[in-house]
């Protein structure tokens, strides 16, 4: 329905599919209430990588829209130095925030979340350049 919506069919309207060349896949682009071509407002809502505090502690930010799909799955994964990875958050749909990650929800005037999620206060921070990543899913 969002692709039909949004005027994408056959393979442009694919969850990989990335009509604009953006870099923005179409499910990630309804995950995040996104236009699926040129969304001037694209890269303020997704997830972006910071280092906060001293000594800098990994902190992945994201904008969950105030209508979050029931559809998808928002998936938080610590990636250590042996590259295997570790879900430390997930959040199903519309339900509550799940793992050991620390997770801080701020609501927006618009309606939105912004979400920041952190390493678990009793794992170590991996020494490599992108410890943390989100990964959108769709739910079976």
């Amino acid at each position: 329905t969002w692709a039909e919506a949004q005027g994408l069919v056959g393979v442009f309207a694919e969850p990989d599919a990335d009509v604009d060349g953006d870099g923005i896949t179409n499910l990630m682009a309804y995950a995040f209430d996104l236009a699926a071509i040129d969304d001037p407002e694209a890269w303020e809502k997704l997830p972006s990588l910071a280092f906060v505090g001293d000594p800098p502690e990994p902190v992945i930010t994201f904008v969950l829209p105030p209508e979050i799909p029931r559809d998808v799955s928002y998936v938080v994964e610590m990636v250590p130095e042996d590259g295997k990875r570790i879900e430390i958050a997930r959040k199903n749909g519309r339900g509550p925030w799940k793992g050991t990650g620390e997770v801080f929800r701020r609501k927006l005037k618009n309606g939105s979340s912004e979400i920041s999620v952190e390493i678990p206060l009793d794992q170590e921070i991996p020494e490599v350049a992108r410890p943390l990543r989100l990964r959108v899913e769709f739910l079976p």
